[in-house]
């Protein structure tokens, strides 16, 4: 039995349509009718109920269908960890990361573990703060790089806590702070857990205007195109500031407000340990 029959059968399972299938497949349709064909004497059954030119999976094809998936699972899986033996890795290390970290200190942290860890293969998968606790725990992935905790049982270490910066766009530098604050529309994260105490700073302004958008990387777009201002952690804006992109205040009102960083894990392993020196190494 051929794995591309198994691949071709999946798509004509999806869609009940050959041509379609032979589209998506980059495929002849008459490759497809044969791949169908190949399989059904293989299997001595048919897949499809056939009605003119139109074809619908019959019960043995929606049954084999969950056949076939789990089998070409297997196989991409087992294909997968063999590219990475033949690369030299001997290890995978899943993490899950905010993309708030992502897009700032998390590029300097894969660099210095994997100086410490050549072997071991890092996986990354983006998900929200509050998603990571629960991944950790499931055991969807190993570790997790988090703005929040977790109510789930799990060995947490704070990495940094860090100072909010207000971002303004380079063409209204010369404004103070406390004039944007009155005057132009702050950008909001609504998955940001100081954003809180943030509000409560600000009542003390006449005015404000807010807008919430929940993508750290489109904020400080906005910002660059003069749509409004931002507080931001410092690791966040650092290089846009570095790079005169973005202008920041260090406004004295929200000196006691932090944006805390954590990496949350449910066992601690070797890679673990070696994982946390390349954190603390970033974050000093």
């Amino acid at each position: 039995m051929e794995t591309e029959w198994l691949r071709t059968f999946i798509v004509a399972a999806q869609t009940e349509n050959f041509r379609e299938t032979a589209e998506k497949r980059f495929i002849t349709q008459s490759t497809v009718t044969k791949h169908i064909q190949h399989l059904e004497r293989a299997l001595q059954t048919p897949l499809f109920n056939r009605q003119s030119k139109q074809v619908t999976l019959n019960q043995q094809g929606a049954y084999f269908r969950l056949q076939a998936q789990k089998i070409l699972s297997a196989l991409d899986e087992g294909l997968q960890q063999m590219d990475s033996f033949v690369k030299g890795y001997t290890a995978k290390l899943t993490i899950g990361v905010a993309p708030q970290i992502a897009n700032s200190t998390l590029p300097a942290i894969i660099t210095a573990f994997q100086h410490r860890k050549p072997s071991t293969q890092v996986v990354i998968e983006l998900l929200k703060s509050n998603e990571i606790g629960e991944a950790v725990f499931t055991g969807v992935i190993d570790m997790g790089l988090s703005k929040l905790t977790s109510t789930r049982e799990l060995h947490t270490v704070m990495l940094a806590q860090e100072p909010l910066h207000l971002i303004a766009p380079i063409a209204k530098k010369e404004y103070d702070a406390f004039t944007l604050l009155q005057q132009e529309t702050l950008f909001t994260h609504e998955y940001a857990p100081y954003w809180q105490e943030v509000q409560q700073v600000l009542q003390q302004f006449t005015s404000h205007q807010t807008m919430h958008i929940n993508q750290t990387e489109v904020i400080k777009h906005f910002v660059k195109h003069g749509l409004g201002i931002a507080l931001l952690p410092k690791s966040v804006i650092e290089p846009d500031c570095q790079q005169n992109l973005l202008h920041s205040y260090s406004v004295k009102e929200f000196s006691h407000i932090v944006s805390d960083t954590y990496l949350l894990t449910k066992y601690v392993s070797a890679d673990y340990d070696d994982f946390l020196v390349a954190c603390n190494s970033v974050y000093g």
